[in-house]
C-alpha cells in the first residue's frame, strides 16, 4: 500500500487566537478511492528553519508521493520543501496554493491580483482551461479543453517550470515538468468535482506514478 504526504497549510481562520493548520475534507474523500494510506505533514515554524526542514524531510522521506494543497499563506519553508521533492524525483501534485508554490519556487516573486470575480465561484464548473497538446497534463486529462472549478483570487504570470494550461483569460492554470517522473500543478480544485471524469483520471495519474 502506498503512501501519501499532505502538506498541512495554514487557513486564516484561528481558534481561540492560535492559528489553524490542515486542509478541506474533500481531498481525503476524493483519497479513499484508492489504496493508500495519507500522512499529514505539519509546518513546525521552529526557530531555526534548517531544524524545521529536517524534521519535515524525515517524514517526505516515508511518503511514496506528496500533494500540496490549498490554503491560504505561503512560508519560507514551503520552497525548501518543493526544492527538495524536486531534487529526490518524488511525485508531487500541487492544487491552487501548492502551484503557486511550486511556480514560485522556480524564479517566480510574484503573485498577482485576479480584477473582478470570475475566477473565485462555488459554482461547480467555472471556466474552461486550454491544455498544450506537448504536455503531461495532455497526455492525463486527453483533452485540450475542460472545464474547471475556481477559487482562487491570486495567480502566478510565469514561472521556469512549464505551463501546461490557460484559462479563457490567459491565467496559467497547470504547470508541469515531463522530465520528473510526476510534478504537476494546476489552479483548481479537482478534489472537489469527486464524479468529474478528468478529475479521477489526474488524481489516478498521480497515484500510478507512486
Amino acid at each position: 500500500m502506498k503512501r501519501i504526504g499532505i502538506i498541512l497549510n495554514r487557513w486564516k481562520a484561528n481558534y481561540k487566537d492560535y492559528p489553524l493548520y490542515g486542509f478541506k475534507t474533500d481531498l481525503i474523500e476524493f483519497l479513499r478511492k484508492y489504496d493508500i494510506n495519507v500522512l499529514a505533514i505539519p509546518i513546525l515554524f521552529e526557530n531555526d528553519i534548517n531544524s524545521e526542514f529536517k524534521a519535515i524531510k524525515d517524514v517526505i522521506d516515508l511518503c511514496d508521493g506528496i500533494i500540496i494543497p490549498g490554503g491560504a499563506y505561503i512560508h519560507d519553508i514551503d520552497y525548501e520543501i518543493v526544492k527538495y521533492l524536486y531534487k529526490e524525483n518524488k511525485p508531487t501534485l500541487g492544487i491552487c496554493l501548492g502551484m503557486q508554490i511550486m511556480g514560485k519556487t522556480f524564479n517566480n516573486k510574484v503573485r498577482n491580483e485576479i480584477e473582478g470575480n470570475n475566477h473565485n465561484k462555488t459554482d461547480k464548473y467555472v471556466h474552461n482551461i486550454y491544455i498544450k497538446k506537448d504536455s503531461k497534463l495532455y497526455e492525463i486529462i486527453k483533452e485540450e479543453t475542460i472545464k474547471v472549478n475556481s477559487r482562487h483570487k491570486r495567480y502566478i504570470p510565469y514561472t521556469n517550470l512549464d505551463i501546461s494550461a490557460y484559462s479563457e483569460d490567459n491565467i496559467p492554470e497547470a504547470i508541469e515538468d515531463k522530465s520528473k517522473r510526476f510534478f504537476l500543478g494546476v489552479q483548481w480544485h479537482p478534489e472537489s468535482l469527486i464524479d468529474d471524469t478528468y478529475s479521477d483520471r489526474l488524481f489516478s495519474a498521480f497515484i500510478e506514478s507512486l
